[in-house]
Formats: structure tokens, sequence, C-alpha cells
């Protein structure tokens, strides 16, 4: 599912993974057997906005901290 992700976004698409729903609504709306478990979900469309890439990050200095 991860690789799925990374290919939409390079096609300038956005997909989220969601694993908390309604499972029956869920098998309901979209008519799928009741031998078949719904583990995920991941949408796929075109962002409503464009978000700004990640510019400011901590340096590993900040995020590691080693202890004796």
């Amino acid at each position: 599912m991860h690789s799925l992700s990374l290919a939409a976004v390079e096609e300038g698409l956005g997909t989220c993974w969601i694993a908390a729903f309604k499972e029956e609504e869920v098998r309901s709306i979209l008519r799928i057997p009741s031998e078949v478990r719904i583990m995920a979900m991941t949408p796929l469309g075109y962002p409503a906005e464009k978000k700004n890439p990640v510019t400011k990050r901590k340096t590993l200095e900040e995020l590691i901290r080693y202890e004796k």
C-alpha cells in the first residue's frame, strides 16, 4: 500500500491510509460480499489544496539522544 501512496504523490495525486471505519457500512455502500474482510482503505484523488514542501526540519542531533 505504501508504494501506491508514493506513486500517487509522484503523479500529483493525494491519498491516505484509513483503518478506522465502520466495516459494515463500507461493505454495504461498496457492495462487498460478507466473506471478504475489509482491513483498510485508501482514497485516491486530486488534493483540494496544494501544500508547500516542508523546509525546516530538526537536525538528527536535535532528535537523537545517546545515554550510557
